[in-house]
């Protein structure tokens, strides 16, 4: 006769299951997460620049493209019309009232694009707000990360001639910079240079990464 297992028993391997699984799921969600930084960053990055190649060959040369001053965030929509709406596939388009263009991606992330010049791209869209995206220095390097295109300013080693690049300087220490560093002591900067940190490691979230997911 078969012996079976009392409801003590039972119990106590759910209440081990249980124990177990809130060990263990917050790992298993913060790789998943990370995954999807490093997945969607990479391909933010291939696709916006051959978006960027792709209107440099109908139209001319990125040494004539009219930018704004990077002040000028207003018309940020025209510039956005002229140089990527065509390129970009896009589900959904709109102006923040400062003027700041945001471009939902099919894969759930987002851009929202400044005078054509910065890009702050969220790998995740829901970690999008209007609220959050003015207090953005606070999630620079953790939902949001920074991208730059300046191909015309030949004091910037980093983007001239280039395309969307990750922001950050060859003259800076990209951990410890006191404005722009990726760490946790750049209120006013944030730590814009992060993404310039995962696009060193080959699009991979180095294991010294100040922030986790």
């Amino acid at each position: 006769m078969n012996k079976g297992f009392t409801l003590a028993e039972v119990l106590i391997t759910l209440g081990i299951i249980g124990i177990v699984a809130a060990m263990t799921l917050p790992n298993i969600l913060g790789n998943y997460r990370k995954k999807t930084v490093e997945t969607r960053l990479q391909r933010f990055y291939s696709v916006a620049n051959n978006a960027l190649k792709a209107s440099e060959a109908e139209n001319e040369s990125w040494d004539f493209w009219y930018f704004e001053t990077n002040a000028n965030v207003i018309n940020t929509k025209k510039w956005y019309d002229t140089y990527l709406a065509k390129y970009w596939k896009t589900v959904k388009v709109e102006v923040l009232n400062e003027g700041f263009v945001v471009a939902y991606f099919p894969d759930g992330s987002l851009c929202v694009i400044k005078s054509g010049f910065d890009y702050f791209y969220y790998p995740e869209g829901k970690n999008f707000s209007e609220l959050k995206f003015r207090q953005r220095t606070k999630y620079m390097g953790k939902t949001l990360f920074v991208f730059s295109f300046h191909p015309d300013q030949k004091t910037d080693d980093m983007h001239y001639k280039k395309g969307i690049e990750p922001y950050g300087s060859s003259k800076s220490d990209l951990y410890a910079d006191p404005l722009y560093g990726c760490n946790n002591n750049n209120p006013t900067g944030g730590a814009a240079f992060c993404t310039q940190i995962i696009a060193k490691n080959g699009w991979k979230i180095p294991e010294n990464y100040p922030f986790k997911f």
